[in-house]
């Protein structure tokens, strides 16, 4: 099989679906640039854009709906609807009403300008002015093609950041890293410098610095300065105008005569005297998410004030606390490790970045996240990992904390040195639980791994509740440990990156947790030529269908075909059918007919079940995957579909590798009827494992024999052995085992047209 199938997403409970699509899932709650429209608003997030409508519904877009990037910077719409979108790398894309979005590519592909990502964009009449980090470029809507750019502005330096972009008349104002600088669009070469009026000092001698933002009230023009203040040009010099009343000045806006101004904190009215009034709660005292801040402010000309926040588009309402708008998806775009439960949900673990994300649950239709803030059961927001248990709870590693049971109903129980004398903690602060990972045996006991332990590197919970610690007495204690998998002698695969060793740490209790006396420890050092042959780290370890143990390394793939004899270990993958030798691998998971996906920081690979073979190869310029560094991978038992996690968000695509059913019940294939040369393929679903299918006529000939690739789904093309398309018709699909002790059998309507 030359290329995977690739299949649309399906949730736990669906029937296969179209061939090809993928899906991206990132969170879109920290909305960096707000426009309001005349059916709604328009927001950049860093996890693309979203359109909330002014009936409540939202509409997203990302990499796969039609923008070229995902992390948006700055957004505006014109009257007619057109929206034009910027990225932190760039690209640009415009939405026009009726027919979705195109590519504009020339600022990304601008490889002389070493920052390009866009800042700000403002549209007067048919023209986009783009702000971003070497200048302003004007883009022509009704032409599709660039004008003039603009990269020195009087005397500030040459490819200054412009921040900010205002009209005032035919003036044109820019807010830049070093300053502010007027130019007249009438003037026939702005790209002169010398047209340019430029500031950089208030009258005082003391430098702008970073110019957030720039607008005209009442003839003067104002600028919010890094001092955080807004300074006010009188017409000969700059003065401080207005004060901070709390936080950072961010932005201004302007509405019918009324100037108001945002800091990460409020959102204020200032008169034109100075003086200022709060307009609703201040984010630090109205009892808001901690780290909530606003980023922008957009003024509809119906009179809704919207803010751009790290919490969502927030809405003002008087007398009101704030609201926050955000569609669907996980909390946050950071993915450190999945796992599915028994009941189909996935289940992501955010790791600690910025003190973590929390959890979050997806159950194929809607995502449902659990934090400190969400969730009264969460005591921490830093969760490393996930995994379920066999009576259908959930467990949850956690960084600092301890671990956690979610019960099927959704109540917590936290396991720390409180509730378990000699629970690990570091080896700084014996109160501090840090575990790296978490995985069940096929006995049932629960082992965790604990990062730099005086007290044990490994814990190890019985179906009881019964609880063991074991450290490998040769080793210092207090090791970095960063993650493990069990194999089926149940030896525990240990990856450490410690000064002290760097490699496998393979540990066997020989079934006798209570006993330490006949605990075994094997290093397998990871730069060993003979052996592991990495450059320094271990860096995935995963144990397929046959029992054989995967590991991934700093420069390739490893396995050890028989665990039972660790030290020998093959290099696997590096010939020229099936090259990844000297390929970074970050994560490998098994799909359900034993193919093996790597994740590395060259995309993902997929190889066949005896890793000899490349199946299909994913990356950033052939597939809609976010990044190329690939974080996690989990692929769907029950479904097929692959997730794929990077830091940019998760993308997923459902693939044919579903779990076989044990036993063949009824065979659901589809569409039906089956269009041949006009559907791309017939599915069909409910096989067991290995299964071989055959297409018969009414009279019992043979048309077709299909090889499967293993899972529960196979499909057919529509043609005959022959490689014809078939007749119109009603054909039998047939499909037995391999050994031919169970079959079953569908009817389909094939209708050439």
């Amino acid at each position: 099989m030359k290329h995977v199938i690739l299949m649309l997403l399906l949730s736990a409970s669906a029937a296969t679906a179209q061939v090809g699509m993928w899906h991206t899932y990132t969170d879109m709650k920290l909305v960096r640039d707000v426009v309001a429209g005349t059916d709604g608003s328009w927001a950049a997030t860093s996890g693309g854009v979203f359109h909330l409508l002014s009936d409540g519904r939202f509409t997203r877009y990302t990499n796969v709906d039609g923008l070229s990037a995902i992390d948006y910077t700055a957004i505006a719409v014109d009257d007619g609807g057109r929206v034009v979108a910027g990225s932190s790398n760039g690209m640009i894309n415009v939405f026009i009403p009726g027919i979705g979005w195109y590519e504009v590519s020339d600022i990304a592909r601008a490889e002389e300008i070493p920052a390009r990502g866009i800042t700000a964009i403002e549209i007067r009449g048919e023209k986009a002015y783009i702000a971003a980090e070497f200048g302003l470029a004007v883009y022509d809507l009704d032409r599709k093609e660039f004008g003039d750019s603009y990269q020195k502005f009087g005397s500030l330096p040459l490819r200054s950041r412009v921040n900010a972009v205002h009209f005032e008349g035919d003036l044109v104002y820019v807010a830049t890293a070093a300053g502010v600088a007027v130019g007249d669009l009438n003037t026939i070469n702005l790209k002169d410098p010398e047209n340019w009026t430029s500031w950089d000092r208030q009258n005082d001698g003391s430098q702008f610095g970073n110019v957030r933002d720039v607008l005209v009230y009442q003839d003067a023009v104002l600028a919010v300065i890094d001092a955080n203040v807004i300074t006010r040009f009188n017409g000969a010099a700059w003065f401080p105008w207005v004060g901070s009343p709390g936080g950072i000045i961010l932005r201004m806006g302007l509405r019918d005569g009324t100037l108001y101004m945002i800091t990460d904190l409020g959102l204020y009215e200032v008169e034109a005297n100075s003086s200022v009034t709060q307009l609703g709660e201040r984010l630090d005292q109205g009892g808001y998410p901690q780290g909530t801040r606003f980023l922008d402010l957009a003024l509809a000309s119906d009179g809704r004030i919207e803010l751009g926040s790290t919490f969502g588009l927030a809405r003002y309402r008087s007398g009101e606390a704030w609201t926050f708008e955000k569609p669907d998806g996980p909390n946050s775009n950071f993915f450190r490790s999945l796992a599915v439960a028994a009941d189909g949900v996935l289940w992501a673990a955010s790791g600690i970045t910025d003190g973590g994300r929390g959890t979050y649950a997806f159950d194929g239709t809607t995502w449902t996240n659990h934090t400190v803030a969400l969730d009264p059961g969460i005591t921490t927001d830093g969760i490393t990992d996930a995994t379920s248990a066999p009576d259908g709870s959930m467990w949850f590693a956690t960084w600092g904390n301890g671990v956690f049971r979610r019960a099927p109903d959704g109540s917590t129980t936290y396991v720390d040195a409180d509730i378990v004398p000699g629970f690990p903690g570091i080896t700084d602060d014996a109160t501090f639980h840090a575990v790296r990972a978490l995985r069940f045996d096929a006995r049932g006991n629960l082992w965790t791994l604990h990062y730099i332990s005086n007290s044990g590197m490994l814990g190890c919970r019985t179906p009881e509740g019964q609880w063991y610690f074991f450290s490998d007495p040769s080793l210092p204690k207090g090791i970095i440990v960063t993650g493990f998998g069990i194999d089926q002698f149940g030896q525990i695969w240990v990856m450490v990156d410690d000064s002290a060793f760097r490699g496998i740490l393979l540990f066997d209790d020989n079934g006798t947790l209570g006993q330490t006396s006949d605990d075994t420890w094997t290093r397998l050092r990871a730069n060993d030529a003979n052996g592991l042959n990495a450059d320094e780290d271990v860096t995935a370890v995963a144990v397929d269908q046959l029992g054989d143990v995967w590991l991934g390394t700093d420069r390739g793939l490893r396995t050890v075909f028989n665990p039972g004899q660790p030290d020998r270990i093959s290099k696997t993958c590096f010939n020229t059918r099936c090259n990844v030798e000297a390929q970074y691998i970050t994560a490998i998971a098994v799909d359900p007919v034993n193919n093996k996906w790597l994740g590395t920081r060259e995309g993902v690979f997929v190889l066949s079940a005896d890793g000899s073979e490349i199946l299909t190869h994913y990356d950033t310029d052939n597939s809609p995957l976010l990044d190329d560094e690939i974080e996690t991978l989990l692929i769907h038992p029950f479904t097929g579909v692959a997730y794929i996690a990077t830091r940019r968000g998760l993308s997923s695509l459902a693939t044919p590798y579903v779990q076989p059913d044990v036993t063949f019940t009824e065979l659901r294939v589809g569409p039906n009827p089956f269009r041949p040369g006009i559907d791309e393929r017939l599915s069909i679903d409910g096989l067991v494992e290995g299964s071989v299918i055959k297409v018969l006529s009414v009279s019992g000939k043979r048309i077709a024999e299909i090889a499967t690739p293993g899972g529960r789904v196979g499909f057919w093309n529509g043609r005959t052995d022959s490689g014809e398309l078939a007749a119109t018709g009603v054909y039998f699909i047939v499909a037995a085992a391999p050994n031919g002790s169970q079959s079953a059998v569908a009817k389909v309507a094939v209708v050439r047209e």
